[in-house]
């Protein structure tokens, strides 16, 4: 080999070398780069999960505490030929409530109370019912509700000062009779709170309550998003507490349903409740004292009972009421299904 293809092939093989091994610089340069980009890719994942939990925490608010619209037209005790007034109804801090009074023959009365978001129309069916059998009947709204005053709904929170205020209003009107409490889903709940510490309330009967606000919440957030509760209940409830000055924690009717007792109780809730499943009928029977009751209906979903069987429905609540308020009947009772 002369020397000019000796150099040549120098050449080559150095140009060679050279691709196979970049400088030192160019190496560093490429690795910051590669750093910079997984950065960003990690940058944007972190991003990408923070706006998915947020948006999975709004979801849950929303589905929560979010607007509902009741309906354009709502019934009257006139729809049921119910004898009735207004009833001037105003709560510790102010909110005026839309509320009717069915006036009855017997010694005795009862508040009905709805469910989330509830109206006085929701109930008048049952309350109407009551008062033929000749109870006092007091039917009303919930704050932030149609004919109430705007407020925030706070899930049965500021909602116990609703259902005080109107049984202070009954008890001024009719003296020391005693009363009674029905309560549909969160107008049970709230039933069983204000029971637990309301002497004047005589017996509780409860439809589709729940137990505990934050275990029903979580429950529903496991179920629709497959999620663990526990990465989007605390931001939730900060964020209600923060727009409604509410704490969630506070309202737990599960720990308190034991104060009811001596005072009978009974607990109505279908098996095939998709709203508010039928084990916290369970968590709050098995929490309360005696006289108790659980009516458990098969095949039967939220606050259907009524609809399911009005004429069982209506007799078995007029005889709880007739037997814990005016002593005509038995009061206690087992386990039951419909026609229990």
């Amino acid at each position: 080999m002369d020397g000019g293809a000796a150099q040549r092939l120098g050449r080559v093989a150095g140009r060679g070398t050279a691709r196979r091994s970049a400088p030192r610089g160019v190496r560093d340069r490429f690795s910051l780069h590669s750093v910079r980009r997984a950065g960003k890719l990690a940058g944007g994942s972190a991003s990408f999960l923070t706006l998915a939990w947020a948006g999975a925490c709004a979801f849950v608010y929303y589905r929560a505490f979010g607007r509902r619209q009741g309906p354009s037209i709502a019934a009257t005790p006139d729809d049921y030929g119910a004898a009735h007034e207004a009833l001037d109804v105003r709560t510790a801090d102010g909110v005026r409530l839309a509320a009717w009074y069915l006036p009855g023959v017997r010694d005795a009365a009862i508040v009905v109370s709805s469910g989330y978001r509830g109206q006085a129309s929701d109930v008048l069916g049952i309350s109407a019912a009551l008062q033929r059998a000749g109870f006092h009947v007091v039917a009303y709204g919930w704050r932030g509700t149609p004919g109430s005053d705007a407020a925030a709904h706070t899930l049965g929170v500021h909602e116990r000062s609703d259902l005080t205020a109107v049984i202070d209003v009954l008890s001024a009107r009719l003296g020391s009779v005693p009363i009674g409490l029905l309560g549909y889903s969160l107008g049970g709940a709230v039933s069983i709170s204000v029971a637990a510490d309301d002497q004047r309330v005589r017996a509780v009967c409860t439809d589709s309550a729940f137990a505990d606000p934050a275990l029903l919440i979580g429950e529903r957030v496991r179920t629709a998003m497959r999620v663990p509760a526990a990465l989007v209940i605390a931001p939730v409830f900060a964020l209600f507490a923060r727009r409604t000055g509410a704490r969630l924690t506070d309202f737990r009717p599960v720990l308190v349903v034991e104060r009811i007792a001596p005072r009978p109780l009974l607990i109505i809730h279908g098996d095939a409740d998709a709203s508010v499943p039928a084990h916290h009928a369970e968590l709050l029977y098995e929490a309360a004292g005696e006289p108790k009751q659980l009516w458990r209906l098969p095949g039967v979903g939220h606050v259907g009972a009524y609809f399911a069987d009005r004429r069982t429905y209506i007799a078995r609540i007029t005889g709880f009421f007739h037997g814990a308020l005016l002593g005509l009947s038995e009061t206690t009772g087992k386990h039951s299904t419909m026609g229990g």
